[in-house]
């Protein structure tokens, strides 16, 4: 039976189902936190990602500010009775060591770890999403979970120990990529050399000596994605900021 085949029945196994169970089921939407902080910060500097864990998304903009949007959720629709309590320990915290960098940190409880040992943090899922200027460097050293970045014009280094990294570069290059995932496949629109790792895992590099921007990815299980971004992307995007 094909997987969508099997997300059919399902559907229809609830769908036929569902009468007997509305009344003493009533649906829950799952607990979740929103919260935004915009922090000044030059172009050019340097954005440091510590401690993170769940799905990263950075977007560069043309704004001398960075806004960091921190979503808490549990994914089950039965949360535990401290939903709010567990949901309020998990925080974001900035830091500015310097003029020309900023630090974005994660809190936890010290025991969640236990919990969820391949990425995740406890009962708890988080999700990022950044706005930071165009030409800001990253720095990201990722605990589990997705991460997507587009739109960014200075050096990028990201680890993730489990999850996919998808990077939208805006073009004209010429760009200089070091990638490697442990156990995942590397994909490039880039032209450059692929080669495979010990059979299970795939590595990508780009060299170019005259070129000013550094990228560095590693996965530890999971895939990386490089792609391209047309000028027109781009474009569009800027009117619409």
């Amino acid at each position: 039976m094909t997987y969508k085949l099997s997300v059919a029945c399902i559907a229809l196994c609830v769908i036929g189902t569902a009468p007997l169970f509305a009344a003493e089921v009533p649906i829950r939407r799952p607990e979740q936190t929103l919260s935004t902080e915009r922090v000044s910060f030059a172009p050019g500097g340097t954005i440091r990602f510590d401690k993170s864990f769940g799905d990263l998304y950075v977007e560069g903009w043309d704004q001398a500010q960075v806004e960091v949007t921190l979503i808490k959720l549990f994914q089950d629709y039965d949360a535990p009775k401290n939903a709010a309590e567990l949901l309020e320990q998990v925080k974001f915290t900035t830091g500015h060591p310097s003029a020309t960098e900023l630090v974005i940190g994660t809190t936890i409880p010290s025991h969640s770890f236990f919990r969820h040992p391949f990425g995740g943090k406890g009962p708890v899922d988080v999700r990022y999403e950044l706005r930071v200027p165009r030409d800001s460097n990253l720095v990201i050293h990722h605990g589990g979970g997705s991460i997507l970045i587009g739109n960014i014009t200075g050096n990028i280094e990201a680890t993730d120990r489990e999850g996919d990294i998808v990077l939208m570069l805006p073009t004209p290059g010429p760009y200089s990529i070091d990638a490697k995932s442990k156990m995942g496949t590397t994909i490039s629109d880039i032209p450059g050399r692929a080669h495979v790792r010990h059979l299970i895992g795939e590595g990508f590099t780009s060299s170019d000596t005259n070129s000013p921007r550094k990228i560095f990815l590693r996965v530890g299980f999971g895939g990386i994605t490089i792609k391209e971004v047309p000028p027109e992307a781009l474009l569009r995007e800027a009117i619409t900021e």
